[in-house]
């Protein structure tokens, strides 16, 4: 997650009067950040003939090394495979539904060695979908049996959308593996699909049993992918099965679920007997040290944990870590920088041995692995090595350095300061937010159409967006009445995100309720920021609904999430110089939103 700016928004008295709050542009992107969460599609055909290893004995993870991919397939399948995606509301479902991306043939060259039937397809959850410049996946030899590149039959090429820094997911890595703990490889490669530059990605070594046998020494033991999961009766089902998917009945996590329902002493002597609990608290600290706020302990998201067959004893491996080295969880407020929202970290906090054990290995950290200026140093070097501009560098940099001094207006602390202090400050040092170990609400969300009529322009903002609550009340919302005593629509450029997004904050006045104010976000990946039409597609191209709430930290609370539907832009134009706005456009949406009321959806991350 990249740092947000704030914007002035103004907002609308239900009482038909009007005032200016200053709060954050809704904080989007990798806030809901689930990237390194996908949905695997395996081919369930026998491998067709016998394939060879390709680019000889090099190692495609050398960190010098920039491999070029150049990736053919047919027009329509490379249409298709970027327009595949989830909306924000399928993916804040409790329930969500099963989602598979397809796969497609194509031919790879890499650095010059040429590699035919190869399965390529989408990846991604949410943060990181594109539909413009896809994260993406291949596969060697599902066609093509025994068929690999410099023996890997996998990539997995990250799009890098939510840390136009190009630098914190290898970086991060960089940082567990130093520590000793299992860890992804992890370097760059420029990505061409059939001539169209995509830029730098990122390689991250997919967690799958090449991996596990490289690092444990076995392949056989049961793996599960976290997503918005944590250890309990009902929450173990969102650890996803990668392996053993059939035979495996979960009971190892039940045991675990169980565990907690102990007392302490007997808790850690039966934990102790199916996690490694030092190494998890090193894997805690070091998700601390680099501010992975999406992670385990910041988010219970983005990691896997594998059971290993040699020791028997769980343990935890990073992902997803393209919104460290930013620190704070903007929806969990006061949780940082001690991260505990999770039940295990929680639980060890707790007890006076272990939250000493956590405290003595983050100071080890700060003394031996954190030296500012050779992070400064490496990041750089990254930059250079892929062409990165100094500018996107700028969020990273003052999360390790910091930013002035503290007398300074705009004065940010280091990472070092801030946990320097939190750690005096111990044990009563910020707030912990746990999933609910509830059973989940599988029943069908309410939605409603939302039509909108919108027209921007430098002299004057005009239109309606409409909608229907769940009570069965039609919201007629006039940008056009608030536009006479507000400024109605606000257009913004997001740069924290590669491609940016264009964002449209409209504010709208019910001209059916006594002129109560909503606002209605819209983001639009910029390159699709041009006349014509296109779908919803996870964050990048989305709606949001807002109430106005004064008593929320942001001045409004979430009331609905974009579903379903097409934008559509006419007479696209760039302002002048000085204009309130850089756009004037008309923007037309049909589609439709999804009001939710669960326990961890989207909705309950805007309103913490």
């Amino acid at each position: 997650m990249n740092k947000s700016h704030p914007i002035f928004l103004p907002v609308l008295k239900t009482n038909g009067t009007f005032k200016s709050k200053t709060i954050l542009c809704f904080l989007f992107l990798s806030l809901f950040a689930l990237t390194g969460c996908n949905s695997s599609t395996s081919s369930t055909e026998t491998p067709a003939g016998s394939g060879e290893n390709i680019g000889g004995d090099g190692d495609p993870f050398k960190r010098d090394r920039l491999l070029n991919i150049n990736i053919t397939l047919s027009e329509a399948d490379y249409r298709q495979l970027k327009a595949e995606g989830r909306t924000l509301a399928s993916t804040s479902r409790e329930c969500p539904e099963q989602f598979e991306y397809t796969e497609f043939d194509a031919t790879v060259t890499i650095d010059g060695d040429v590699i035919e039937k190869v399965k390529v397809r989408k990846k991604g959850y949410l943060g990181s979908l594109s539909p413009t410049r896809p994260s993406i996946k291949l596969d060697f030899n599902d066609i093509l049996k025994d068929q690999s590149y410099q023996h890997r039959e996998r990539m997995t090429l990250n799009n890098n959308r939510q840390d136009p820094s190009n630098a914190r997911q290898c970086l991060t890595y960089d940082h567990f593996r130093k520590a000793g703990l299992p860890a992804p490889r992890c370097n760059f490669a420029k990505v061409t699909v059939n001539g169209e530059d995509l830029g730098i990605f990122t390689h991250i070594e997919p967690i799958k049993k090449p991996f596990l046998n490289r690092v444990f020494d076995n392949k056989d033991g049961n793996l599960y992918e976290a997503q918005l999961a944590d250890f309990g009766l009902h929450l173990n089902n969102r650890f996803e099965k990668k392996t053993n998917e059939t035979e495996n009945d979960r009971n190892d996590l039940r045991l675990i679920a169980e565990a907690f329902q102990l007392p302490d002493e007997e808790f850690i002597d039966l934990i102790k007997s199916y996690i490694d609990i030092d190494e998890f608290i090193k894997f805690w600290a070091m998700e601390t040290l680099v501010g992975h706020w999406d992670s385990a302990t910041g988010n219970g998201n983005n990691f896997y944990i594998y059971r290993s067959s040699s020791d028997n004893l769980f343990h935890f491996i990073p992902w997803g870590t393209d919104a460290s080295f930013t620190g704070r969880h903007l929806f969990k407020p006061d949780s940082g920088p001690l991260y505990r929202n999770f039940r295990l970290a929680s639980r060890l906090y707790n007890i006076e041995q272990y939250r000493n054990q956590y405290r003595e290995t983050l100071e080890q950290y700060l003394q031996d692995e954190w030296d500012e200026d050779q992070f400064i140093e490496s990041l750089n070097q990254i930059a250079s090595f892929t062409g990165t501009p100094q500018e996107n560098l700028v969020s990273i940099t003052e999360f390790v350095k910091g930013r002035g001094a503290p007398e300074d207006d705009g004065y940010k602390p280091s990472q070092k300061v801030l946990l320097t202090n939190a750690l005096e400050n111990m044990p009563d040092v910020g707030k912990e937010y746990l999933i609910p170990d509830v059973a989940p609400d599988c029943s069908s969300p309410v939605n409603s159409d939302l039509i909108v009529n919108a027209s921007i322009q430098s002299d004057a903002d005009s239109g309606t967006f409409q909608f229907t609550l769940p009570s069965g009340h039609l919201v007629n919302a006039s940008i056009t009445l608030a536009a006479f005593n507000v400024d109605s629509a606000v257009i913004s450029e997001q740069n924290n995100s590669n491609p940016p997004v264009v964002s449209v904050l409209l504010i709208g006045a019910d001209t059916n309720d006594n002129y109560k104010p909503y606002v209605l976000q819209v983001f639009i990946e910029k390159p699709q920021f041009a006349n014509g039409g296109f779908e919803f597609h996870g964050f990048a191209s989305t709606v949001l609904l807002f109430n106005v709430d004064d008593s929320k930290p942001l001045g409004v609370s979430t009331l609905a999430l974009g579903d379903s539907g097409e934008m559509n832009l006419v007479n696209v134009t760039r302002t002048a110089d000085g204009s309130a706005n850089p756009y004037a456009f008309d923007l037309t949406i049909r589609g439709k939103v999804e009001f939710e009321t669960g326990e961890n959806n989207a909705t309950n991350l805007v309103n913490p």
